[in-house]
């Protein structure tokens, strides 16, 4: 078999940042290394975390309101377990594939609302509404959205937060793609109402470091403080120290986020090359989705895109993602942040097994 292009994970891969390594070979050189970092998270990586939301929503947020996690799925499990035990969540569908199991862990039971196509797949108050039950404790968010890279503008934004205050549902902002998404919408901002979930995959590109945090009313963050010192405990010294690091002085997400940007551009042109494949248009994120519906009319089996994207691994050599584990059946996800002509390449393969699977159903038929 050649070699694999592998499509399938969502991640940013690049060489730590300068300013990350030093504080690593820093924090090695102290005694204090071996010693349990503080529970809730160093004071540090904490103001760091406060001083990231106030530059980006111009509102104040304190250090006591922010508590570190072990990346931010075990922040979003945190968050759920203390404002959904014992309730229903809505999530917006499609989604990103951990939501349902994390909710369930949580003690909470994950109702899906579909999205409208006319509005990329996207809710608004009036579905959320209308899927509401007295069970709702919560609704979470996601923008840009994973998998579709759908971007909720600041007006629908404000609508739902609307919603969520007016009927005591509580909003869980899952905010790890946020600088990928719509530059014109105001940060998340935390209160009685809104919880923030964060961490540095994503944006900061740091990935396996496993760092999040979430930001929270005092109640809330008490509670969830309660639930990290029973589950995790503190996060790893080393990975804290790098990652205040970069979110005191992230020099290169700027260029970060304009390389993803022409990848995810490079993607759309080079899969709408590919026969039998359409690309749903993203306006923001790391991702791409190809609707396979035509593709899984030329062999009936391939209508179970798990079993379509096992095939493309075998017989095409690109490893992608099967949109039903994200809600959205008959869909293929790719993530876009790799080389570009990583990207040529695999859309090469694709267009060169789809033509052959179709010539050869062609001729079978006649």
């Amino acid at each position: 078999m050649r070699d694999l292009i592998d499509l399938s994970s969502g991640q940013v891969v690049e060489a730590m940042p300068d300013a990350a390594i030093k504080a690593l070979a820093d924090v090695v050189s102290k005694e204090q290394i071996t010693c349990y970092a503080p529970i809730y998270g160093e004071p540090a990586l904490r103001a760091a975390v406060a001083g990231h939301y106030a530059n980006r929503g111009g509102t104040d947020s304190d250090l006591d309101d922010i508590t570190i996690t072990a990346g931010a799925r075990h922040g979003l499990f945190c968050a759920t377990a203390v404002v959904a035990r014992g309730g229903e969540v809505l999530v917006p569908q499609p989604h990103w594939s951990h939501y349902p199991e994390v909710m369930r862990l949580a003690g909470a039971h994950p109702v899906f609302v579909p999205g409208l196509p006319a509005t990329g797949l996207l809710v608004d108050p009036d579905l959320l509404e209308a899927a509401r039950t007295p069970a709702t404790k919560a609704v979470i968010v996601n923008s840009p959205v994973n998998p579709t890279g759908a971007v909720y503008d600041s007006s629908t934004m404000a609508a739902i937060r609307d919603w969520a205050r007016r009927l005591g549902v509580r909003l869980i902002v899952d905010d790890i793609y946020w600088a990928y998404g719509d530059e014109g919408a105001a940060g998340p901002q935390a209160n009685e109402h809104e919880v923030v979930v964060g961490g540095a995959a994503k944006v900061h590109a740091l990935a396996g470091v496993r760092v999040g945090w979430v930001w929270a009313d005092p109640a809330v963050t008490a509670a969830v403080r309660g639930v990290v010192e029973h589950t995790t405990g503190p996060v790893s010294t080393l990975a804290q120290a790098a990652v205040t690091a970069v979110l005191d002085n992230d020099s290169g997400m700027p260029d970060r986020v304009r390389r993803v940007t022409r990848q995810r551009v490079h993607a759309i042109r080079a899969m709408a090359d590919v026969p039998l494949l359409r690309v749903v248009r993203p306006r923001g994120g790391i991702y791409l989705c190809l609707d396979a519906s035509a593709l899984a009319a030329v062999q009936p089996q391939w209508r179970d895109d798990r079993l379509l994207c096992a095939v493309l691994a075998e017989q095409a050599g690109v490893r992608l993602r099967a949109g039903s584990t994200f809600g959205l059946p008959g869909h293929l996800r790719m993530c876009v942040a790799v080389p570009p002509d990583v990207l040529s390449e695999a859309a090469r393969r694709l267009a060169v097994f789809v033509r052959a699977a179709k010539t050869t159903t062609d001729i079978k038929s006649d």
